[in-house]
């Protein structure tokens, strides 16, 4: 994930996929630098991020 404006990267801030429709990525690839300790509890924050993000676009 890159910051808007930056170029690069593959996902917006809203975790879809740049270039593409109704695709959205939130598993650890999106990180640009892999956290320290344990990548698990990580991925879960960005997958409640993910759900908002999604329950959202349908309202």
């Amino acid at each position: 994930m890159a910051e808007d404006g930056l170029g690069g990267g593959v996902v917006d801030a809203d975790l879809r996929v740049k270039g593409t429709s109704n695709l959205r990525v939130c598993d650890a690839s999106i990180f640009p630098i892999i956290p320290r300790g344990n990548i698990l509890t990580t991925v879960y924050a960005v997958a409640g991020k993910a759900s908002k993000f999604i329950l959202a676009s349908y309202k």
